[in-house]
């Protein structure tokens, strides 16, 4: 198997998180005896945050690696980049990253939340608890914009107010900061949603605390920030901001508690331990799973086997939904506390069916949670 994960670049930070995560879920698994008594062989390389490098490395272990399935990307200009080439080859591509949705391919297999499992929710419990004038900024990709766009259609259907929208470049500087400070101070929003990603985020979240701004008063929520952010900002910055995701470190349960000092004795504590990480850490056990089942990992065996299997994530049951090759998931809403850790403040206890394309995006259309397979899926043999 292949596997995409910058080590370095403007997403490094959260990729090495997904990166320690996949290599957890092959070792432990080689640990328990392989797949058919064979152990996982990854392929890895470093494509540095750069789209057109995900492509000549998906190309690379395609062509030279002889490689099939491919785990990977984190931008969706970067999963763009791959699509094409895996889809050339009748490979697979693993994509454990929330995304904008709208979006389906037979050679991708999307393990992070459509915006119905994620964008919904924050949504309904910001303009619950903090108001309907929301002050939308990103970064200057597909993601933003298209994120942007969802949420904008949620706000509007609350009856709220989309007060302005602004784009900044990846790499941030001073001049961009200011000119998102400008526009907020002018829009006076209750809510801000950022869509800036990498190494921005922690700039622009300082520039916010530094100009005055309360985050209890008018937060930023964004999907793009995690604990491997939050990690590198001062409490003070950090504080009252949310986020939303199908898993937290913070999640008490037994198994995320499992999974996540397994993730620290294997990395160390100063690894943050994110939502994509468990994605990219339960989409192996997915993979392997259906590997057994089919003794195959040819896209005509592999996939009609992996609709068949159901693991048990530190979220809660996943399984992949057959009419989307998106993955049923555990919607979550939390806010940085005074430790600087996200407290779960939004557990619905549901596990969402996929609707990358928002045909029916309410709540109380999602499935009923349940902790044992469903009629007609099967368990993982592996030990977690």
């Amino acid at each position: 198997m292949g596997i995409l994960f910058s080590e370095t670049g403007v997403t490094g930070a959260i990729e090495r998180t997904q990166r320690a995560a996949t290599m957890l879920a092959i070792e432990e698994i080689n640990r328990a005896g392989g797949v058919r008594g064979r152990p996982i062989e990854p392929v890895s390389y470093d494509p540095r945050s750069t789209p057109g490098l995900y492509r000549d490395l998906a190309t690379k272990l395609c062509d030279e690696d002889r490689v099939r399935i491919v785990f990977g990307c984190h931008m969706s200009s970067s999963r763009k980049a791959v699509l094409p080439v895996v889809e050339s080859r009748e490979a697979l591509l693993f994509y454990p990253t929330l995304y904008e949705g709208f979006e389906y391919s037979r050679h991708c297999i999307y393990t992070g939340a459509a915006p119905n499992q994620n964008s919904l929710q924050l949504v309904d419990f910001l303009t619950t608890h903090y108001g309907k004038r929301v002050f939308l900024v990103g970064s200057n990709y597909v993601y933003p914009y298209e994120s942007n766009r969802i949420i904008s259609d949620l706000f509007l259907d609350a009856g709220g107010q989309v007060l302005d929208e602004l784009y900044v470049p990846l790499h941030l500087r001073d001049e961009h900061l200011d000119k998102i400070i400008t526009r907020v101070r002018q829009a006076q929003p209750d809510v801000i949603y950022s869509t800036i990603v990498g190494d921005g985020i922690i700039p622009f979240y300082t520039a916010f605390h530094e100009a005055g701004f309360d985050a209890e008063k008018i937060p930023i929520a964004s999907q793009s920030t995690s604990e491997a952010d939050v990690a590198r900002m001062r409490l003070e910055v950090a504080k009252g901001h949310i986020t939303a995701a199908p898993f937290f470190a913070t999640l008490d349960t037994p198994r995320a508690r499992e999974f996540a000092d397994a993730f620290a004795s294997r990395f160390g504590k100063d690894m943050p331990l994110t939502a994509p990480a468990e994605a990219a850490y339960f989409q192996v056990y997915l993979y392997a799973a259906a590997l057994e089942l089919s003794n195959s990992d040819r896209l005509t065996e592999l996939l009609p086997a992996l609709y068949e299997v159901e693991y048990h994530a530190p979220q809660g049951p996943v399984k992949i939904d057959r009419r989307t090759n998106h993955t049923h998931l555990w919607p979550r809403v939390a806010k940085v506390d005074e430790h600087g850790h996200y407290e779960i403040v939004l557990d619905p206890s549901m596990r969402v069916a996929p609707d990358p394309f928002m045909l029916e995006y309410r709540l109380e259309a999602a499935a009923p949670a349940s902790t044992s397979s469903e009629q007609g899926d099967r368990t993982c043999r592996f030990p977690y």
